[in-house]
């Protein structure tokens, strides 16, 4: 259960994780001051709850963004389905800021232009995809990063002046962004709204450095996906975030450095047992958001 009591406890903690020395007893720091970015959530750790129900989650836990998946809002919604499930967002004090992230295949290149409509009757400026073609890889059809969809959106990120992030997803997807870096050199020289999402958890497991990461493609992180992991090559062990082998305190401070001002969306995962459904689990998603608001607070002293 979710509690006043257990949210300012785990915050404590982050902040004593951090080396804050003036805990006060509410949980927050006297000394700490106001950090660029903001504490969202990624559509995709409530997949398996309706949009009343993520909207609540999210009123209880006091994060104020949300990044917009097609199970909440469908991409086939009228504008009177927008109006409705933006008003829901408003009386729960959440705001959605992107939309994804969408998988989009060269092989349906005109679906693509439907997600940046979408993207423009919503009213946000952000969209988290994966841009992919098939191709044949040891005698299996795989998906693999496209160049020739990354240069048809980025010109659609001209024409309708919206940003679009690439989620890189870690090493046991080789072939479509592992790290950030290969998200990095598929838009670098592409128009200046193509960008990252930098999924720090799959960054890791690919034996990368978010740290660095953050301090070299900064210029380009327009989202952010936040989770700690234990770490794995080929298995995605998500973890609870105090727990795991990332350092997220170092995380946060780089985030700090570098000034970015945009949303870091906690992608919650759930592995159960064999047999046991995968469900998020509140509690854990508590103690998450509540660490990481601890060291937001903390980066400031």
């Amino acid at each position: 259960m979710i509690t006043r009591r257990n949210f300012f406890a785990t915050t404590s903690l982050a902040l004593a994780a951090a080396g804050c020395q003036s805990i006060s007893k509410n949980g927050s720091c006297a000394k700490c001051g106001k950090v660029n970015f903001k504490l969202g959530m990624a559509g995709y750790s409530c997949n398996r709850l309706s949009t009343d129900d993520t909207l609540a989650l999210l009123k209880r836990l006091d994060v104020n963004y949300l990044c917009i998946k097609n199970f909440h809002l469908p991409f086939e919604a009228t504008d009177a389905d927008i109006a409705t499930f933006k008003q829901k967002c408003t009386d729960h004090g959440v705001t959605g800021y992107g939309i994804g992230p969408i998988y989009m295949d060269l092989a349906q290149k005109d679906k693509v232009r439907t997600y940046f409509d979408f993207a423009k009757r919503v009213g946000v400026n952000t969209i988290v995809g994966v841009p992919f073609e098939y191709k044949m890889i040891n005698g299996k059809k795989t998906r693999y990063e496209s160049r020739a969809l990354c240069e048809y959106i980025s010109g659609l990120c001209k024409e309708y002046d919206v940003r679009y992030a690439i989620h890189n997803h870690g090493p046991d997807i080789p072939y479509l962004f592992p790290t950030g870096e290969t998200s990095w050199n598929m838009v670098k020289d592409l128009d200046v709204r193509m960008g990252l999402c930098l999924d720090v958890g799959h960054d890791f497991r690919a034996k990368a450095d978010p740290v660095a990461s953050i301090r070299k493609f900064h210029t380009r992180i327009y989202d952010m996906h936040i989770k700690n992991v234990k770490f794995d090559p080929v298995k995605n062990r998500a973890m609870p975030m105090p727990r795991g082998d990332m350092d997220m305190w170092a995380i946060v401070k780089a985030l700090v450095e570098v000034g970015y001002t945009g949303v870091c969306s906690l992608e919650y995962e759930s592995f159960p047992p064999k047999g046991e459904k995968p469900g998020i689990k509140a509690e854990e998603v508590a103690e998450s958001i509540g660490y990481f608001k601890g060291l937001m607070k903390a980066a400031g002293c």
